[in-house]
């Protein structure tokens, strides 16, 4: 699913002393082709150990462009590009993608939808609620409803994973781990 390449795992290692400082963790570092140029994208979120409060439910955009501007830095020294390339930094957003498989555990019971490399049974696409996941393994309910099943398979296996967000997922007043920059809908003018 989401091999990690060198790169990747270099922009991991030359951002994370950084994010520490700020109480910020790496969700995932997508590479992929814009046009002729590389594209970047750094997934952030709070990391374990910063509390999640009504003043701080997730990363803020003044965040991600501090991120952005020192990881540019960084890249320019490193030199792993050898053209232009495009740098974006963000929070995983509602529908967040899901990089590693242990990132599924704290959504047991949340919609997904999987895009596997291989079918099963026919298919390679499937919605439904993530049931379980233990190690590698992905488990789910898919296509919930009467026609419902359930399904596992390998993590490695599904090109992406990402959460269906459901805006009435959360009881009102709790963080969810969703990252708006806004705060809660209560805070906004």
């Amino acid at each position: 699913m989401h091999r990690t390449s060198a790169v990747s795992d270099k922009i991991r290692e030359l951002i994370t002393p950084f994010l520490a400082t700020l109480g910020l963790t790496v969700w995932g570092v997508e590479l992929a082709a814009a046009g002729h140029r590389q594209l970047v994208r750094l997934y952030l979120d709070l990391a374990a150990e910063t509390p999640r409060t009504p003043e701080r439910l997730g990363v803020t955009i003044a965040e991600c462009a501090r991120v952005s501007r020192h990881l540019g830095s960084l890249l320019e020294v490193e030199e792993y590009f050898h053209g232009a390339y495009v740098l974006e930094v963000s929070s995983p957003g509602l529908s967040r993608r899901f990089f590693e498989p242990q990132q599924l555990s704290g959504y047991i019971g949340r919609e997904i939808e999987a895009k596997l490399s291989v079918p099963i049974d026919g298919r390679k696409r499937f919605r439904g609620i993530l049931t379980a996941q233990a190690g590698t393994t992905v488990s789910m309910t898919a296509d919930p409803g009467p026609k419902s099943f359930p399904i596992s398979f390998d993590f490695a296996e599904a090109d992406k994973l990402r959460l269906i967000h459901a805006f009435d997922a959360t009881p009102e007043g709790e963080a969810d781990g969703d990252d708006s920059p806004y705060g809660s809908p209560e805070a906004t003018s």
